[in-house]
């Protein structure tokens, strides 16, 4: 009987101790990839960075200064701006689109890239892109490399810029038809994933350069 209660014990405990130890050896094995990347690298991330937080700090004031003139009674400038900010996330989209195309196609010169995290749902304001953030979870489980869960998360942003675009594009139709008030959530929740896909972006872009010059370094130890 207490060889029963043993093993009972065991088989409760045992989960937990796997998820521990996987997440303590994950962890560390991030703490040695971020000490590969390069000064050089580092410049590259950190220009990418600059020229992201400059895109996301225009749309942000154009969005504010449409709050702005809402609340004080001023609709047809609050309209404008909105439209103005609706078309600034149009432009800025595809051009994440096609850099995560291009990671895509380079992460395939890489042997070993560095340990990828899928999205997070609860990151997410709008609906499609949480729902894209869970298939992305569900997917990662059940793919072995990292280089192929590091491709299924360049997909799934992907994805979500193009969803996201789609989402926007409406709201500007809307707008110009003036067949309803703007809806300021949709908008808000707009503004707020665009951070997040971006963030997530340059993450990845950042992972790439990391597994890059690991390889670079690996080959000179040769």
């Amino acid at each position: 009987m207490w060889m029963w209660m043993i093993l009972g014990l065991t088989l409760v405990a045992l989960p937990p101790f796997l998820y521990f130890v996987a997440r303590r050896s994950e962890e560390d094995t991030l703490r040695d990839w971020e000490l590969v990347l390069t000064h050089k690298g580092h410049e590259h991330l950190e220009a990418v960075r600059s020229y992201t937080k400059t895109e996301l700090a225009l749309l942000d004031w154009t969005y504010e200064r449409a709050r702005e003139a809402e609340h004080l009674g001023r609709s047809q400038e609050a309209l404008r701006l909105l439209d103005t900010g609706c078309r600034l996330i149009e432009a800025y989209c595809p051009g994440w689109t096609r850099s995560l195309a291009a990671m895509s196609v380079l992460s395939r010169m890489v042997s070993a890239m560095a340990i990828v995290r899928p999205l997070t749902p609860k990151a997410f304001s709008l609906r499609e892109l949480a729902q894209l953030a869970r298939l992305n979870q569900f997917v990662h489980q059940f793919l072995l490399t990292t280089s192929e869960r590091f491709r299924l998360k360049l997909y799934i942003l992907a994805r979500a810029f193009g969803t996201l675009l789609r989402v926007v594009v409406r709201s500007t139709a809307h707008l110009k038809a003036r067949a309803a008030e703007p809806n300021w959530e949709t908008v808000e929740s707009a503004r707020r994933d665009v951070h997040t896909l971006s963030d997530e972006s340059i993450e990845t872009f950042r992972l790439l350069l990391t597994s890059f010059e690991a390889e670079r370094q690996a080959s000179r130890s040769l």
